[in-house]
């Protein structure tokens, strides 16, 4: 992909959310080069396989980079890093706030051999907030911004979900908002400083409870969409013990998976005929324990219900959707190993 053909980026950034960003821009086209300092190598170097000097997940964030090792604390390696900057188009970096600074290639030090740097600054908490300075992880930025309080269970524990929501929802901030700093430089040609919390990145997840909360509603009562409060939309176990998602949010959806499954008893007018408290719901889930998802699967195709099974980790790469969007792509590393990795989650023409 061409879309970022000529663009260089200098890349300060470890573990997950910025070379998450940078692979992404990488993979529009852009020349990244990740730079990791000697004292502060990139954690995500060391994973789960073992045996191996290089995780995978770092080869698959990084493959497409060029990399090199600098000792910026130094006077020789700081002035290879300010010579890399000379001519780039924009600078990320994921430290704490001021630690660029300390080393001399904060915002304002850049500028000075770049003035139309564009410079993103990834944090946790962003650069001036009350918490700026804490160290955090997913999960806290999470605890943070209030998601944490919509992955509740049935008993109302708190569930920590099994993916990066802040990280990668980060990462996505990120990659826009250095592009449109890149478009402001293009048409301005001036540079800009791009503040990116990580905690922030997550407010607009909440569009919807937090709209039912300003109505004056219980947003876990009324929020129809958070798979417990309605019939309509919810997972559901199969005879297999494999789950689908039923999302017939919409009546016309929903009448439509009744008249398949022969119940014209269960068809509605309103939204609210479908709550917990108004209709049975467990009746739905005995019927999907009658047959298997892959039979599911089956009566539903082609039609309108708003159905799709619940796909497993490991099922991916085989499913033909993901195998006619090339949602995956693989990649060789320097060692000469074949990996995939996750492709670009849009197409161009």
């Amino acid at each position: 992909m061409d879309l970022l053909q000529g663009i260089k980026i200098i890349d300060f950034t470890r573990l997950l959310p910025g070379p998450v960003a940078t692979h992404l821009l990488a993979q529009m086209g852009a020349e990244v080069v990740k730079i990791e300092s000697p004292k502060r190598m990139d954690y995500m170097r060391k994973g789960l396989d073992m045996g191996s000097d290089t995780s995978i997940l770092f080869h698959q964030l990084n493959h497409n980079k060029t990399q090199q090792i600098i000792d910026y604390n130094t006077e020789a390696g700081k002035a290879e890093i300010l010579a890399l900057l000379k001519d780039a188009d924009a600078l990320i970096e994921q430290f704490r706030p001021g630690a660029m600074d300390a080393w001399g290639l904060g915002y304002e030090e850049v500028k000075k051999v770049n003035p139309s740097i564009v410079y993103v600054a990834l944090t946790g908490y962003g650069q001036n907030s009350p918490l700026s300075k804490e160290a955090g992880h997913d999960f806290n930025y999470l605890a943070y911004a209030g998601m944490m309080d919509m992955l509740k269970d049935e008993q109302g524990k708190p569930t920590v979900p099994d993916v990066q929501l802040a990280d990668i929802g980060g990462a996505y901030m990120a990659v826009m908002a250095l592009q449109a700093a890149l478009l402001k430089k293009a048409r301005t040609g001036e540079g800009s400083f791009v503040d990116v919390a990580l905690t922030d990145a997550v407010m607009p997840f909440l569009t919807i409870p937090y709209s039912i909360h300003r109505a004056g509603f219980d947003y876990q009562k009324f929020n129809v969409i958070n798979g417990k409060t309605t019939a309509n939309y919810s997972p559901y176990e199969c005879k297999d013990g494999k789950w689908i998602s039923l999302a017939a949010l919409e009546i016309k959806f929903w009448n439509n998976f009744c008249d398949l499954v022969t119940k014209p008893n269960w068809k509605k007018q309103h939204q609210i005929e479908l709550m917990n408290f108004a209709f049975p719901k467990q009746e739905v889930a005995d019927l999907f324990k009658t047959k298997t998802r892959e039979e599911w699967t089956s009566l539903f195709k082609g039609h309108d219900v708003c159905y799709a099974p619940i796909l497993e980790l490991a099922e991916l790469e085989n499913f033909p959707y993901h195998i006619a969007n090339n949602n995956f792509e693989t990649f060789e590393t320097p060692d000469g190993k074949q990996l995939k990795t996750i492709g670009v989650p849009f197409k161009v023409r």
